[in-house]
């Protein structure tokens, strides 16, 4: 079986310029891998990131023979330099390399460069000229797809979310599903146009569906290992009337993490199960609390509401 080489890192940070790449990097994501790090005793490897809005940081990789490796701010440290330093020379990496061509599809510009993505979100000059009705939006759903519309063109930013959702179930390291628009010299959250919130609503359930499950297992083992015993219950997604529905569940005399969802199935200890809407639990005061520095986010339920379950 053939294994990746990851050596040897270089020693210098000097011999290290010509190899380092940027690549963006997502809230969900990073906490995901903080998880699986912490597990492991080894939270010195984790990323080190610039965040730039909303949920978008760009982080490091080495470009290594068969792998890129992560760097970290334990590396940084031993090579003596700091993040932005580190990031401008990887940047200018990057500048010596052609600009990718872009796909079009429709009205939409497709770049699938990992390192142009993350340079694109510390330089968004590079994204300006291009020729969109508007000012630039952009979407990183993973760290290979960088998708560029334009804010005048509704039907150009519906087919952005519709393809996202495609992408986001794909085997390629996911980032983030805020949409981005370029004002001035920055990038600013943007908010989706009317015709296309049906569909971001669909990937927002699908987005988070994905991420919860990911993380149920995780969860699981630190709880075993750590305590309290919590349960982590799984986030179910189904079809009703055209729409994605998410669903998660509450056991009676189970303490528990609950994923947001639309709706809820409270589960009596004789196996009844009465499901409702997660917005009636949130309606009674003192009954979910958010857990802190989650992502996506988890609530605890202090009791069972009896007085929802017949």
């Amino acid at each position: 079986m053939h294994m990746p080489r990851f050596g040897p890192i270089p020693a210098t940070f000097d011999e290290a310029r010509c190899m380092l790449s940027v690549r963006p990097v997502g809230a969900l994501p990073l906490q995901l891998r903080h998880l699986r790090l912490a597990l492991q005793g080894a939270l010195d490897g984790l990323d080190v990131v610039q965040p730039i809005v909303a949920d978008l940081s760009v982080g490091m990789v080495l470009d290594l023979p068969d792998v890129d490796a992560a760097v970290s701010a334990a590396q940084l440290a031993r090579w003596g330099v700091g993040l932005p330093q580190a990031l401008d020379a990887a940047v200018a990496a990057a500048f010596d390399r052609p600009v990718p061509q872009a796909q079009r599809v429709e009205s939409v510009h497709l770049y699938r460069d990992v390192r142009f993505a993350g340079t694109a979100l510390l330089r968004p000059e590079l994204l300006r000229g291009l020729p969109v009705d508007g000012d630039p939006v952009i979407l990183l759903p993973t760290v290979g797809d960088l998708l560029v519309g334009g804010a005048n063109d509704p039907a150009g930013l519906t087919f952005i979310v519709r393809m996202a959702e495609r992408v986001v179930q794909s085997d390629a390291i996911p980032v983030s599903i805020q949409p981005l628009i370029l004002r001035g010299s920055g990038w600013t959250p943007f908010e989706w146009p009317a015709a296309a919130r049906p569909y971001a609503n669909a990937l927002r359930r699908r987005w988070d569906g994905l991420h919860y499950a990911a993380q149920q297992p995780l969860l699981n083992q630190h709880f075993e290992r750590v305590g309290p015993p919590y349960f982590v219950p799984e986030l179910g997604l189904f079809a009703k009337d055209g729409e994605t529905i998410t669903v998660t569940s509450l056991t009676e005399g189970v303490p528990t993490l609950l994923p947001l969802a639309d709706l809820v199935g409270l589960v009596r200890v004789g196996g009844q199960v009465t499901q409702v809407p997660m917005e009636q639990l949130f309606r009674i005061p003192g009954l979910l609390v958010p857990v802190p520095n989650t992502a996506p986010p988890r609530v605890f339920a202090t009791r069972f509401p009896t007085e929802l379950a017949r």
